[in-house]
């Protein structure tokens, strides 16, 4: 039987509003999960419905100071996203641009609106309070190299600082005195704008794995559990609940390269995205990824398709770089503001580059920002199979569809509780028709006297009949679409 699939939408009259699936836990109610096998690293529970954006509000249209950022908040919250990497907040200072900064302890009054301190963090804290009412975290970026060389606190304190990174001086972590007032500012910090933790610059190569595993605990002794994000790859150790790029083959290239021309890793077939989370392949840490024993083996991953410091836009419009590869995907999705409406990509730092939300209504990026919506309302109102984690990633609930008839790129099953949510993407050609054999017996749905087929983009029964009746069927996907159905 032929399934007939109309992937778009009416732009007329048509729109997702996923704002009523986001809720935020108070700090002083939320439940820790191990988040290791060991018992010795708690995440707070809502780690495992996290869909993040990067956003720095000064280069977004929607945006300017973060008073003038509600309608953004607003905005992501409606798509669905429930995190929110806040870009440095700090003062940049001659010749910084906010990973250049004077240090944790100062404000950039182009973010805050005032030059007053005080009154700076009072904007901030307004900004996460009105997050939080929207079910949005809010994390801060931090920077642990070092500060900008006219900074007054290199002055200051010249002994917190020994030697020179990127071009500036560096942060002395021997310095007992310094690490000491570098983690007691990370706490009050979190303390006086309530945010739900850090992304790390650079870590954990600078100050290692201690200075954030104290901070963690410091505010666990005050009932604030946050999590700990680093930049780089990273062995978890009690610190990290997990690294900005979980989803990187360093066999394959390094992350510098992959930032000068991304690579999205599943759907332009470098990995196969069921044996890649199998087996590891091109999951976690460069050093990790070396031992076949360890590769792939932590609980959470993120699926970074761009950040900040990507030389241009991986998305472009293509439905299964964002959908297949991370919204649907056992990662956590993580992408750079702009790329859930496929903003413009021209070429250049991304951090430097103007987002300009009105683009959002060119009638291409409407239909492309819908179909994001629909993806992310399937993974919240199926937050069984899509939210599910297990110690192990390598034991996630996916495993391969079989496709025939076309060369498609690698289609998987994500499952639980007698239900299959099956994903097919078409990255490799154009509009065509394939057959589908749907795998009842590895997603735990065998057994049953009849099924029913639902095209969940569209929300339309498509089949319906035993198991010999529905087992195999046709869909048409059209090239950069993505089709998903639910089996139950």
């Amino acid at each position: 039987m032929s399934a007939l699939v109309n992937y778009s939408y009416r732009h007329d009259i048509d729109k997702t509003d996923n704002s009523s699936l986001l809720s935020y836990i108070p700090s002083n109610k939320v439940i820790t999960v191990d988040a290791d096998n060991k018992g010795l690293l708690k995440s707070p529970e809502w780690v495992d419905g996290l869909i993040i954006v990067e956003v720095r509000p000064d280069t977004a249209s929607i945006g300017g100071t973060l008073s003038e950022c509600y309608d953004l908040l607003d905005f992501y919250a409606s798509v669905g996203v429930n995190g929110i990497w806040l870009s440095p907040i700090y003062e940049r200072g001659i010749g910084g641009n906010g990973y250049g900064n004077y240090g944790p302890h100062t404000l950039e009054p182009a973010i805050t609106g005032t030059t007053d301190v005080e009154e700076g963090w009072r904007v901030i804290r307004q900004f996460v309070d009105y997050a939080h009412s929207k079910g949005i975290y809010v994390f801060l970026d931090i920077i642990t190299w070092g500060a900008m060389k006219s900074a007054p606190i290199v002055a200051e304190h010249p002994s917190w600082f020994s030697g020179e990174a990127w071009g500036n001086p560096a942060f002395n972590w021997t310095n007992s005195e310094f690490t000491e007032w570098f983690t007691s500012t990370l706490v009050d910090n979190i303390l006086k704008t309530d945010a739900d933790g850090y992304r790390c610059d650079c870590e954990p190569n600078y100050s290692g794995y201690d200075m954030f595993k104290n901070v963690r605990e410091r505010l666990a002794k005050q009932n604030k559990y946050i999590i700990v994000i680093s930049e780089d790859g990273n062995s978890r150790e009690a610190t990290y609940d997990f690294e900005q790029d979980g989803v990187l083959q360093y066999s394959e290239i390094s992350r510098g390269a992959l930032y000068q021309n991304p690579i999205n890793f599943f759907a332009d077939g470098y990995l196969n995205i069921v044996t890649a989370v199998q087996y590891g392949f091109g999951i976690g840490s460069e050093a990790l990824q070396k031992d076949a024993d360890l590769r792939g083996t932590l609980k959470y991953y993120t699926n970074c398709i761009t950040n900040h410091d990507y030389q241009r836009r991986d998305v472009c419009g293509n439905r299964v770089n964002i959908g297949y590869s991370a919204i649907l995907a056992p990662f956590i999705p993580l992408w750079y503001m702009g790329d859930e409406f496929n903003a413009q990509s021209e070429r250049g730092v991304l951090y430097d580059l103007p987002v300009n939300y009105d683009d959002m209504n060119d009638i291409d990026n409407a239909f492309f920002l819908e179909d994001v919506r629909r993806m992310i309302n399937i993974r919240r109102t199926n937050s069984g199979i899509f939210e599910s984690w297990t110690m192990n990633h390598r034991d996630s609930n996916i495993c391969k569809v079989t496709v025939s008839g076309q060369n498609f790129t690698q289609s998987y099953a994500r499952y639980a509780d007698g239900k299959a949510i099956l994903v097919i993407p078409n990255n490799k050609n154009g509009v065509v028709s394939a057959t589908v054999t749907i795998p009842f017996d590895e997603c735990g749905i065998a057994g049953r006297d009849s099924y029913t087929v639902t095209d969940l983009m569209t929300g339309r029964v498509i089949l319906s009949g035993t198991r010999e009746e529905i087992e195999t069927f046709y869909v048409s996907v059209p090239y950069s679409y993505v089709g998903i159905f639910a089996v139950e």
